[in-house]
Protein backbone atom coordinates (compact mmCIF):
# COMPACT_ATOMS: atom_id res chain seq x y z
CA UNK A 1 0.00 0.00 0.00
CA UNK A 2 1.32 3.50 -0.71
CA UNK A 3 2.02 5.34 2.29
CA UNK A 4 -0.48 7.65 1.65
CA UNK A 5 -3.45 4.95 1.48
CA UNK A 6 -1.80 3.83 4.86
CA UNK A 7 -2.48 6.80 6.44
CA UNK A 8 -5.81 7.38 5.28
CA UNK A 9 -6.77 4.31 5.98
CA UNK A 10 -5.82 3.75 9.77
CA UNK A 11 -8.34 3.82 12.36
CA UNK A 12 -8.83 3.57 16.30
CA UNK A 13 -10.27 0.19 16.25
CA UNK A 14 -12.37 -1.06 19.57
CA UNK A 15 -13.88 -4.33 18.14
CA UNK A 16 -12.02 -7.17 17.13
CA UNK A 17 -12.01 -10.12 15.34
CA UNK A 18 -11.14 -13.66 17.87
CA UNK A 19 -8.82 -14.66 15.34
CA UNK A 20 -5.39 -14.93 16.29
CA UNK A 21 -2.73 -12.58 15.11
CA UNK A 22 0.70 -14.45 13.88
CA UNK A 23 4.17 -12.90 15.11
CA UNK A 24 4.90 -12.68 10.98
CA UNK A 25 2.30 -9.57 11.52
CA UNK A 26 3.80 -8.56 14.61
CA UNK A 27 7.27 -8.36 13.60
CA UNK A 28 7.43 -5.75 11.18
CA UNK A 29 5.14 -3.57 13.62
CA UNK A 30 7.52 -3.96 16.04
CA UNK A 31 10.52 -3.16 13.47
CA UNK A 32 9.10 0.33 12.52
CA UNK A 33 8.50 1.24 16.11
CA UNK A 34 12.12 0.91 15.86
CA UNK A 35 12.47 2.85 12.82
CA UNK A 36 11.00 5.91 14.63
CA UNK A 37 13.34 9.04 15.29
CA UNK A 38 14.51 9.19 18.66
CA UNK A 39 16.26 11.96 20.66
CA UNK A 40 20.25 11.47 19.93
CA UNK A 41 19.10 8.32 18.00
CA UNK A 42 19.52 6.51 21.77
CA UNK A 43 17.73 2.96 21.36
CA UNK A 44 14.89 3.71 24.80
CA UNK A 45 11.65 1.84 23.58
CA UNK A 46 10.97 -1.25 24.79
CA UNK A 47 7.74 -3.29 24.07
CA UNK A 48 5.39 -5.85 25.92
CA UNK A 49 3.25 -8.54 23.62
CA UNK A 50 0.16 -9.75 25.81
CA UNK A 51 -1.66 -13.07 24.47
CA UNK A 52 -2.86 -14.26 27.81
CA UNK A 53 -6.41 -13.67 28.21
CA UNK A 54 -6.22 -13.67 32.37
CA UNK A 55 -3.90 -10.88 31.45
CA UNK A 56 -5.34 -9.14 29.49
CA UNK A 57 -8.55 -8.64 31.69
CA UNK A 58 -6.02 -7.26 34.33
CA UNK A 59 -4.14 -4.76 32.01
CA UNK A 60 -7.92 -3.77 30.95
CA UNK A 61 -8.89 -3.43 34.59
CA UNK A 62 -5.57 -1.48 34.85
CA UNK A 63 -6.75 1.21 31.76
CA UNK A 64 -10.04 1.73 34.34
CA UNK A 65 -12.01 -0.99 33.15
CA UNK A 66 -12.12 -0.46 29.45
CA UNK A 67 -13.52 -3.94 28.79
CA UNK A 68 -13.24 -4.07 25.22
CA UNK A 69 -9.50 -3.90 25.75
CA UNK A 70 -9.34 -7.87 26.82
CA UNK A 71 -11.61 -8.98 23.41
CA UNK A 72 -8.29 -7.56 21.57
CA UNK A 73 -6.00 -10.89 20.58
CA UNK A 74 -2.92 -9.11 21.18
CA UNK A 75 -1.72 -5.77 23.51
CA UNK A 76 1.50 -4.32 22.74
CA UNK A 77 2.92 -2.15 25.67
CA UNK A 78 5.13 0.63 24.74
CA UNK A 79 7.99 1.30 27.33
CA UNK A 80 10.88 3.65 27.35
CA UNK A 81 14.20 3.05 29.15
CA UNK A 82 14.21 6.88 30.32
CA UNK A 83 17.53 6.26 32.02
CA UNK A 84 19.41 5.85 28.56
CA UNK A 85 18.22 9.15 27.66
CA UNK A 86 19.79 10.61 31.10
CA UNK A 87 22.19 12.75 28.91
CA UNK A 88 19.42 15.13 28.05
CA UNK A 89 19.03 16.57 32.09
CA UNK A 90 15.21 17.20 33.03
CA UNK A 91 13.77 16.71 28.97
CA UNK A 92 14.67 13.03 28.76
CA UNK A 93 11.33 12.64 29.80
CA UNK A 94 10.30 14.91 26.90
CA UNK A 95 12.19 13.61 24.53
CA UNK A 96 11.01 10.21 25.73
CA UNK A 97 7.46 10.90 24.87
CA UNK A 98 8.11 12.64 21.46
CA UNK A 99 10.09 9.19 20.25
CA UNK A 100 7.41 6.97 21.75
CA UNK A 101 5.20 8.98 19.75
CA UNK A 102 6.70 8.46 16.65
CA UNK A 103 7.11 4.86 17.46
CA UNK A 104 3.82 4.70 18.47
CA UNK A 105 2.68 6.43 15.03
CA UNK A 106 4.82 3.84 12.71
CA UNK A 107 3.28 0.89 14.61
CA UNK A 108 -0.03 1.80 13.82
CA UNK A 109 0.36 2.71 10.17
CA UNK A 110 2.27 -0.74 9.77
CA UNK A 111 -0.63 -2.44 11.56
CA UNK A 112 -2.68 -0.87 8.87
CA UNK A 113 -0.45 -2.30 6.26
CA UNK A 114 -0.81 -5.27 7.61
CA UNK A 115 -4.50 -5.79 7.45
CA UNK A 116 -4.49 -5.14 11.00
CA UNK A 117 -6.08 -2.11 13.53
CA UNK A 118 -5.48 -1.03 16.81
CA UNK A 119 -5.85 1.72 18.71
CA UNK A 120 -3.52 3.67 21.47
CA UNK A 121 -4.89 3.83 25.34
CA UNK A 122 -3.43 6.16 27.26
CA UNK A 123 -5.76 6.41 30.12
CA UNK A 124 -4.50 3.82 32.59
CA UNK A 125 -2.98 3.30 36.09
CA UNK A 126 0.86 3.04 35.28
CA UNK A 127 1.81 1.53 39.19
CA UNK A 128 -0.81 -1.19 38.90
CA UNK A 129 0.49 -1.79 35.24
CA UNK A 130 3.94 -1.55 36.38
CA UNK A 131 3.18 -4.29 39.22
CA UNK A 132 1.18 -6.66 36.89
CA UNK A 133 3.68 -6.97 33.68
CA UNK A 134 6.71 -6.79 36.01
CA UNK A 135 8.35 -3.17 34.47
CA UNK A 136 11.32 -1.93 36.21
CA UNK A 137 10.88 1.53 38.09
CA UNK A 138 12.93 2.98 35.48
CA UNK A 139 10.70 2.89 32.66
CA UNK A 140 8.12 4.57 31.49
CA UNK A 141 4.28 3.00 29.93
CA UNK A 142 3.60 5.21 26.95
CA UNK A 143 0.40 3.38 25.36
CA UNK A 144 -0.84 0.51 25.93
CA UNK A 145 -2.05 -1.05 21.96
CA UNK A 146 -4.79 -3.30 22.31
CA UNK A 147 -4.89 -4.60 18.18
CA UNK A 148 -5.96 -7.25 16.10
CA UNK A 149 -8.36 -7.98 12.77
CA UNK A 150 -10.89 -5.23 12.82
CA UNK A 151 -14.86 -6.46 13.09
CA UNK A 152 -15.83 -3.45 12.04
CA UNK A 153 -14.30 -0.17 10.11
CA UNK A 154 -16.01 2.87 10.84
CA UNK A 155 -16.21 5.85 8.48
CA UNK A 156 -12.80 8.18 8.12
CA UNK A 157 -13.64 11.43 10.73
CA UNK A 158 -13.63 14.53 9.12
CA UNK A 159 -10.37 16.70 8.91
CA UNK A 160 -10.04 20.14 8.85
CA UNK A 161 -8.98 22.12 5.56
CA UNK A 162 -5.70 22.71 5.45
CA UNK A 163 -6.11 26.69 5.11
CA UNK A 164 -7.97 26.52 8.38
CA UNK A 165 -4.68 25.41 10.25
CA UNK A 166 -1.50 26.91 8.99
CA UNK A 167 -0.06 30.01 8.56
CA UNK A 168 2.61 31.72 7.04
CA UNK A 169 5.81 32.47 8.54
CA UNK A 170 4.09 33.70 11.78
CA UNK A 171 0.90 32.76 13.76
CA UNK A 172 -2.64 34.39 12.42
CA UNK A 173 -1.15 34.83 8.26
CA UNK A 174 -3.25 32.86 6.83
CA UNK A 175 -1.49 30.31 4.06
CA UNK A 176 -2.62 29.89 0.96
CA UNK A 177 -1.43 27.04 -1.19
CA UNK A 178 0.58 28.20 -4.49
CA UNK A 179 -0.01 32.00 -3.87
CA UNK A 180 2.58 34.34 -4.01
CA UNK A 181 4.06 35.57 -0.65
CA UNK A 182 2.61 39.38 -1.68
CA UNK A 183 -1.00 38.50 -1.21
CA UNK A 184 0.03 38.91 2.58
CA UNK A 185 1.66 41.87 1.98
CA UNK A 186 4.82 40.59 2.87
CA UNK A 187 8.28 40.98 0.63
CA UNK A 188 10.65 38.63 0.00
Amino acid sequence: MELSEVIKKRRSIRRFLRTRVDDDKLVPVLESALWAPSAGNTPDKEFILVRDDNVKKEIAEACFNQVWIANAPVIIILLSQISKLRQFGDRAEFYASISAGAALQNMLLSLTDQGLQGTEVGLFDESVLKRLLNIPDDRKIFAVVPLGLPAEVPPAPKRFDIKAVTYFDKFGIKWIKDKPREIYGIKK
